[in-house]
């Protein structure tokens, strides 16, 4: 690191608990051990293994990838989809520690969540004759091959989210081949458990109390699945372990208002299938209905943050399909969706404003990053929205397209990539590396009523305090008689800045340029966008990136606003529907 970045470290590290950084040190120091000195679970005895009988079926979610005989055709050729990317990692002889590098470390880690095990038990007790061998061929070689003693506990296999993960899929697995009377070789079965039983011990003294956030409760769930599967001292202890923090973690996570505090819709979804999968793998009890009680606050949220077609919007570390759909999750937590959100709901305690109308459906967000000690999945996005149009998302974010240190990702957290206002060409938040944020954009003078037929909202934030002339943000947003989308950007200050602004385009929408705007249609929808400013600007068409989900990359428009101006400044745009 060179001298002229530790200021912006310290920014970052402020921000954490001592707890965080006493387990990052004890972290650090044992990965650079010599693997003589630290004992690990494979250097315990062998345990007796006894099952627990009354394993609970816990709903699936979603799945990564192919399912069913399009499963088994592309694993039976070496061939690993998922995240939109098809991987050939060989089918003799398969690389599990480099064959994904390409396609990136969230493609690579997701590999080792072995869903894939899954789909390969789903498919031979569906009946294809080449399910079970495959499943027996690949487990057994990546048993051999990713033991902790031969890879180092610093890498992606041996992550304690992926342990967690692949407990899950591999009790999963083991549940369906049991049911369906599926035999299995008995030394093989009996790898396959003591590798379960080792993995859970090596989670249960690597959990991610550094990282704290969703980790930390996935970690408590792959400790459940395992406690849950087999009985005994051990397992007992991981199924308490487990209870305790999903104790805290239901108190910590989850804010006043249900929503999940790293404030990402997606993850808000992802985090409720942990606390309802908890509620089921818990012994029955005060825990396991707090989980519950837990799930029906947060569906509130679930509910309001959906697009009409039924989509999330992507603030923040988000995308689409990589958790279970809004409305299944709604259904599974037992949530009344018989009547839409209509109107107005401001989350104050997120920052989230959702208005639910006809024809507008708007999403402003206007609350912190994160929580302050684990901002990893912030973007600089602060004030951004999203909306749609008579049920067509017309202005979308950039979303995430992986979490790898490249451009990519630096341009979906960047401010310039979504839709609010950036000040000299810097972010609002100062993000970097892949997970870091230094200094914070804090929202303040919010202020957001609903009045007849629409709502009237403001918000600045102090992203750009530390520039010469502390310039700041400030944005109102207004629906009047639910007809024209109003959004008027304040920048107070003073000196003479750089601003620019624009709105990302979904895909499907034709773009007209206009003297002072621009015309948009999509089939029989059409809006005019409308610019007004008291100094000049300059109007233009780019083509951008949209990154809907992860691994996908779309090409979409930008409509863009720039200008160099004395502060203060005032740029109005009015989103009119067409006749």
């Amino acid at each position: 690191m060179r001298l002229a970045q530790v200021p912006r470290l310290m920014r970052t590290v402020q921000h954490l608990r001592t707890s965080q950084l006493w387990w990052r040190t004890r972290y650090f120091v044992e990965r650079r051990l010599p693997q003589s000195l630290i004992r690990t679970p494979e250097d315990r005895p062998d345990a007796k293994l006894a099952l627990r009988e009354g394993l609970p079926t816990v709903p699936l979610f979603h799945r990564q990838g192919p399912t069913g005989r399009n499963a088994v055709d592309r694993i039976s050729r070496g061939e690993f989809r998922h995240l939109n990317r098809t991987v050939l990692i060989g089918l003799n002889d398969p690389d599990w520690l480099h064959g994904g590098d390409l396609a990136g470390r969230l493609w690579s880690v997701t590999l080792h969540y072995h869903g894939w095990v899954y789909d390969l038990a789903e498919a031979a007790v569906q009946g294809d004759d080449r399910a079970l061998p495959l499943l027996r061929h690949y487990l057994e070689h990546w048993l051999e091959r990713c033991r902790l003693r031969q890879i180092g506990p610093n890498n992606l296999i041996w992550n304690a989210f992926a342990i967690a993960t692949r407990a899950s899929w591999w009790v999963r697995s083991l549940q369906l081949l049991q049911q369906h009377a599926v035999p299995l070789p008995a030394d093989f079965l009996n790898r396959w458990q003591q590798s379960l039983l080792r993995q859970a011990h090596f989670l249960s003294r690597h959990l991610e109390w550094d990282l704290r956030g969703n980790h930390i409760l996935r970690d408590a769930v792959g400790l459940a699945w395992v406690g849950r599967y087999f009985t005994g001292r051990r397992p007992d202890r991981w199924l308490r372990m487990a209870a305790d923090i999903a104790e805290s973690q239901s108190v910590e996570q989850v804010l006043p208002d249900g929503a999940h505090f790293e404030r990402s819709p997606m993850y808000h979804i992802h985090v409720m299938e942990d606390f309802l999968s908890l509620a089921n793998l818990l012994p029955e009890g005060p825990t396991t209905a707090r989980m519950r009680d837990t799930c029906t606050t947060m569906a509130e949220f679930a509910s309001w943050m959906r697009h009409p077609d039924g989509t999330l919007p992507l603030f923040n570390d988000a995308a689409q399909h990589a958790v279970c759909d809004a409305a299944e999750m709604l259904h599974l937590v037992g949530a009344d969706t018989t009547n839409a959100p209509r109107g107005l709901k401001h989350f104050e305690h997120a920052g989230a404003v959702a208005w639910q109308g006809d024809p507008w459906t708007v999403f402003w967000d206007i609350g912190d990053v994160g929580p302050g000690y684990q901002p990893g999945h912030a973007h600089a996005d602060t004030l951004t929205f999203e909306c749609s149009y008579l049920g067509q998302r017309l202005i979308v974010d950039p979303g995430t397209f992986s979490y790898d240190r490249d451009d990519r990702r630096r341009y979906d957290r960047s401010t310039a990539a979504h839709n609010t206002v950036c000040v000299d060409d810097r972010d609002s938040s100062e993000v970097w590396h892949i997970f870091r944020v230094g200094r914070r954009a804090k929202p303040i003078a919010v202020d957001v009523v609903s009045h007849a037929n629409g709502f009237n909202g403001f918000a600045a934030h102090t992203g750009y305090n530390n520039l010469p002339g502390q310039p700041r943000h400030g944005r109102r947003i207004s629906i009047a008689a639910q007809r024209d989308l109003r959004i008027v950007d304040q920048i107070d200050g003073k000196g003479t800045h750089r601003l620019s602004g624009g709105y990302l385009i979904a895909p499907g929408w034709n773009i007209t340029p206009q003297s002072n705007g621009w015309r948009l249609e999509c089939g029989e929808r059409a809006v005019d966008i409308v610019l007004d400013a008291r100094h000049p600007l300059t109007l233009s068409i780019e083509s951008q990136p949209w990154h809907p989900e992860y691994g996908l990359e779309v090409e979409a428009k930008r409509l863009v606003w720039r200008c160099e101006t004395a502060l203060p400044a005032e740029i109005i745009t009015l989103i009119r529907p067409s006749v």
